[in-house]
């Protein structure tokens, strides 16, 4: 079937080659011109895309096109054309041109006399590097030989706007013919380089975003008619098939949301009509979705409302500027000229294509001569409006002098009156002052005084223990003394040796009686009761001398293990009294630190003494054995000391509050709250740090950093 049509076709092209119109029949005759051919395009429309070239080739459904550029808008059918050739020219070779870059697929098929086609395919579903001519417009060659006609079908298929301005050429004559073109975008494309380049110079020297704004704009302007006219195929994404066909979809709608910005920032809709102003976020969520229906490839319904949203835009831009406008905004009307110069572009371009113009250059390119104008006139708006701000600067300082001046003469007067109270209200503070230093002094001598009651009765307590065992040794002691006494007194009464054996048995009746042996052996574990209790007052002394150094105010290096060796030696009482466990864990290479001695123990009392006082309010409630963890450790130039309990911890809401002054958890006139925030202001002086570590119901941990040595 195929073979006959075909037959069919060259026959009746043969036969009838002399009777095909001028309408309808391309004579190529002078390869130094360029001819357009869409009045002598056959169309076919092919509404679910369903038809093959068998089909369509044998069609009579076939119209007559008279329109110079076919168009066809926004459709999801297909479109078969059908043209006839006849080449006269010297040259075997002609290109058939579609200046139109937005075609997603157009596939040619050359009908030879034999049972194939020849077919070329090309469009924005293929990569620009993937074209035999690479050009922005789409280039098909036609081959035909000299004094023959050929027929050609072409089938044209996009979800966007289906403009057709096909012409016929040789390689040269297009070549040529698009020089101009080519020239044309590229004084216009320069135009807008130049602009952004110079304004965002200026955005450099004022830092106005006005002119950020408006740089962004302009560039986005540029983009969109290099994407329409292909060059963003040809130059930014030649491999990627994806973002020639779906660059439109995205670059379109953010020049649209772009414009509305830049608009919105020039004209201060926000400040002159608030209402506006709030249509402009719809216009910028209509263009976003084009964006999102675009990527997701809902081509069609994506150029439907990106075409919607570019009337909206049109109508919002004009009615804004003329609103502003006539409330004497003067950049508003700097603003209405250049769009309305852009807007009467956009209708010849249009009108163009309804045949109302002719097909030129200028025709062709009215949209770049329109957005460069605009471009030009909004660039001269901003610079009026410098001036403007300028103007509206200087008269506000003028009236700013002008406040100042009168401001003088008020703080002149007043001076007077305030420098009174002043003074009257100086005597106040520094009265109050002094009461408050004298408050916070006495508070701090009651907290020192309790700790020093608190350690004195430990102290009193320790003491008291070996004394009493002292003191009860004493009487016994001195009962055995005498008996051994009265013992050596018989041993003295013997004079002569008449008397000796009645003495001696007299001794020894008296050491029975006495029982000699237990009285010495008493004797001896009296003394040992005694020395052990003198020792362990004299350890608890020199325990206190240790923990007070009186003698050592100024920077010691010192041992810091003695320092807590000797808080735990006068703590003992409260540490028995609550059964606390003591786990030392010192680093033995740990060297001695320059520090306040005396000041440094206080510290360690206050912490230890806490720790005691929390395992004491947690007994009730603990089901392991009270402890507190000492554990001392080198790192770096510095040394960390962390002491640990298993007490009640510290509730979270308070951690960062503890050493505050005068705050307590404690019930009144159990404590002033100074204990811990004496104890940041002694690591502080020694230019160290205290953190605490702590989770409620399961103790808290006190981490101090001390340097070795004070820089």
């Amino acid at each position: 079937m195929k073979t006959v049509t075909l037959y069919i076709l060259t026959f009746l092209l043969i036969t009838f080659e002399n009777k095909l119109s001028a309408d309808t029949l391309i004579v190529f005759s002078d390869v130094k011109k360029v001819i357009t051919i869409g009045k002598a395009l056959q169309i076919l429309e092919d509404k679910n895309d369903k038809l093959t070239i068998d089909k369509v080739s044998a069609s009579k459904d076939f119209q007559t096109n008279n329109q110079t550029t076919p168009n066809f808008g926004v459709t999801s059918s297909s479109f078969w054309l059908k043209f006839y050739v006849k080449n006269i020219s010297e040259s075997n070779t002609l290109l058939l041109e579609l200046s139109h870059p937005l075609i997603d697929e157009l596939t040619l098929y050359s009908i030879k006399p034999n049972d194939q086609y020849e077919i070329q395919k090309t469009g924005e579903l293929y990569s620009y590097s993937q074209r035999i001519h690479k050009y922005q417009n789409y280039l098909l060659d036609l081959k035909i030989p000299k004094n023959t006609t050929a027929l050609y079908i072409l089938k044209i298929k996009s979800g966007k706007q289906i403009q057709l301005p096909l012409r016929l050429g040789t390689s040269e004559s297009l070549y040529n013919s698009n020089i101009t073109n080519e020239l044309i975008f590229g004084i216009y494309f320069g135009i807008i380089i130049i602009t952004v380049l110079y304004n965002l110079f200026i955005y450099f020297s004022v830092r106005d975003k006005s002119y950020l704004y408006y740089v962004v704009y302009a560039f986005s302007i540029g983009l969109t008619q290099a994407c329409l006219r292909g060059y963003t195929s040809r130059y930014l994404w030649p491999n990627s098939s994806w973002m020639i066909s779906h660059g439109i979809f995205i670059i379109v709608p953010i020049g649209g949301i772009l414009s509305v910005l830049f608009a919105n920032n020039f004209l201060q809709t926000k400040k002159h009509s608030p209402i506006v102003h709030n249509i402009s976020y719809l216009i910028i969520a209509i263009y976003s979705t084009s964006i999102v229906l675009g990527i997701l490839d809902k081509q069609i319904l994506s150029s439907n409302i990106i075409d919607f949203s570019a009337l909206l835009l049109t109508v919002y831009l004009l009615y804004t500027a003329i609103k502003i406008s006539i409330l004497g905004y003067r950049p508003a009307k700097f603003f209405l000229f250049a769009w309305s110069s852009f807007l009467i572009c956009i209708i010849i371009y249009v009108m163009k294509h309804q045949g109302a113009f002719p097909n030129n250059n200028l025709t062709n390119y009215i949209l770049e001569l329109g957005s460069a104008i605009e471009v030009t006139l909004l660039s001269f708006a901003l610079a009026d409006r410098i001036n403007i701000l300028k103007k509206e600067k200087e008269e506000s300082q003028a009236q700013t002098l002008l406040a100042l001046k009168e401001n003088e003469k008020i703080i002149i007067n007043q001076n007077i009156l305030l420098e009174s109270k002043v003074k009257e209200r100086t005597y106040e503070l520094e009265a109050s002052n002094k009461e408050l230093k004298d408050t916070q002094t006495q508070l701090v001598s009651v907290e020192k005084m309790a700790s020093l009651g608190q350690l004195t009765a430990g102290i009193a307590h320790e003491i008291n223990n070996p004394i009493n065992f002292v003191i009860s040794n004493i009487k016994p002691l001195r009962r055995d003394v005498e008996e051994i006494l009265q013992l050596l007194a018989k041993y003295g009464e013997i004079s002569n040796d008449i008397d000796l054996k009645e003495k001696l048995k007299e001794i020894d009746t008296l050491k029975q009686t006495l029982d000699t042996d237990y009285v010495i052996d008493e004797i001896n574990l009296l003394l040992k009761g005694i020395d052990e209790g003198a020792y362990r007052t004299s350890e608890i002394v020199r325990g206190l001398q240790s923990f007070s150094r009186l003698d050592e105010s100024d920077l010691k290096r010192v041992n810091i293990h003695e320092g807590i060796d000797a808080t735990l030696t006068l703590l003992n009482n409260s540490i028995k009294q609550g059964n606390i466990q003591i786990i030392k864990d010192y680093d033995i290479t740990l060297p001695p630190i320059e520090c306040y001695p005396g000041k440094l123990n206080q510290v360690f009392m206050n912490i230890i003494n806490n720790a005691t006082q929390a395992l004491a309010a947690h007994s009730n409630k603990q089901t392991e054995e009270a402890k507190i963890i000492i554990k001392t450790k080198a790192e770096g130039n510095s040394v960390v000391i962390r002491i640990k309990d298993n007490g009640i911890g510290i509730p979270e809401k308070i951690k960062d509050k503890i050493f505050e002054p005068f705050f307590t958890t404690k019930e009144v006139g159990s404590g002033t709250g100074l204990g811990l925030s004496i104890v940041y202001g002694i690591i502080q002086s020694h230019k160290g740090n205290i953190s605490v570590e702590s989770e409620e119901g399961k103790g808290a941990e006190f981490i101090i950093t001390l340097p070795i040595v004070h820089s």
